[in-house]
């Protein structure tokens, strides 16, 4: 991924129709793989991002998110864009040649249109480049074509553009805010406003009229450098990334939801997601995790577990070690796991029997050995064991 983020598109694309325009979701996803494509790049190669971090970029919310950009790729494969030549021809193309869901993985594979290589690849003249930071809080679909427009002509400080041309390029079709009052109040008016607000240009607009009709819109664009939004992508490792929780929220609410009779807290958590990503690749520690919790389920339902999250962080440090010795630390079989009988549920109702004294004697020791290892715990984190 493009270290800075930048969205380089060549002239003719940003000039490009839109008659099946993108939506807001889809342009985002778009313009994120374009600035993942490098400037010394010769082809186009299969560019990957995480459904996590789409679902953070996009504001997706709820369990269902996986989902919803299963959705929004579908139909992003559907859209196209005429592409203009100087001849007065045009090019029909599609942004993506292939859009692949690794659920596996939590991850989406994009390989764009190999008719876009002209438009992408190899810039050295009339190309448009931006931060693709300024469109990702960009909530209209009209203001981020808008900013691209704005970025192409910033250097000239001024565009002018006919009515129809520009609802063309914003992607609007001819039967769609006839009035000129409409397509102003609906779509110029407040794309403006947005992009003053939240991008680095300063936009102002003249009306230019042919009569009485409105036949023009002069543009003033003005670039302002204080402005520039400095957010960067999740997984940025760029110094100026700004902090983000110290955890996963979306993996915590979604082993939670998989919990059978308790509660993974949030230090418990932690602690186990601490070591799976240390002793495992980022492919596996997911589904280890989620076995993991399948594991304390199976055994909370059979006799009960005294403390689950301290079973699970007891588990874990004990895969750390095997994994420090050179030994295999996943949790191939649920079934092979075993509970220390430190952790089975001593509240759980038995049958009163009678105890010699070594077996009294031996289920102190039993008990002084489980508190010494809650104490354990606590000391290091005070909310871990619940």
């Amino acid at each position: 991924m493009n270290s800075n983020h930048l969205v380089t598109q060549s002239n003719n694309l940003i000039e490009a129709r839109h008659k099946h325009p993108l939506n807001a979701r889809e342009q985002k996803i778009v313009l994120t793989f374009v600035s993942m494509i490098q400037p010394d790049d010769e082809d186009f190669q299969k560019y990957e991002m995480y459904i996590r971090d789409f679902h953070e970029m996009l504001g997706l919310e709820g369990r269902e998110h996986y989902t919803q950009i299963k959705e929004i790729v579908k139909n992003l494969m559907s859209k196209v864009i005429e592409i203009p030549y100087p001849n007065g021809d045009y090019l029909i193309a599609s942004w993506a040649s292939s859009v692949k869901y690794k659920s596996g993985e939590g991850k989406i594979e994009f390989a764009f249109s190999p008719d876009l290589r002209p438009y992408l690849l190899q810039l050295k003249k009339a190309f448009t480049s931006y931060r693709l930071s300024n469109i990702l809080s960009l909530r209209s679909v009209y203001s981020i074509r808008l900013y691209e427009l704005m970025k192409k002509w910033q250097h000239l400080g001024k565009w002018e553009c006919p009515i129809d041309m520009l609802k063309e390029k914003l992607g609007i079709s001819k039967d769609k805010y006839k009035q000129y009052g409409h397509f102003k109040n609906r779509v110029i008016n407040p794309s403006v406003k947005e992009l003053n607000e939240k991008t680095d240009v300063n936009i102002s607009i003249k009306e230019i009229r042919e009569g009485r009709k409105v036949a023009k819109i002069e543009f003033t664009i003005r670039h302002c450098k204080e402005k520039e939004i400095k957010v960067s992508l999740p997984n940025d490792p760029s110094k100026d990334k700004p902090k983000r929780p110290g955890f996963d929220k979306i993996l915590f609410d979604k082993l939670n939801e998989r919990t059978d009779g308790y509660e993974l807290s949030l230090a418990g958590f932690k602690r186990t997601e601490r070591i799976a990503k240390k002793i495992y690749t980022k492919e596996e520690y997911i589904e280890q995790l989620e076995r993991l919790i399948e594991f304390i389920n199976v055994e909370n339902r059979l006799g009960g577990i005294d403390k689950p999250v301290g079973l699970m962080i007891h588990i874990m440090e004990e895969k750390e070690k095997l994994s420090e010795e050179g030994y295999n630390s996943k949790i191939e079989n649920t079934s092979s796991e075993v509970v220390p009988d430190w952790f089975k549920d001593r509240n759980k109702p038995k049958e009163k029997v009678e105890k010699t004294k070594e077996q009294l004697e031996q289920e102190e020791q039993e008990r002084q050995e489980l508190d010494a290892i809650l104490a354990k715990y606590r000391e290091k984190d005070p909310e871990t064991v619940e």
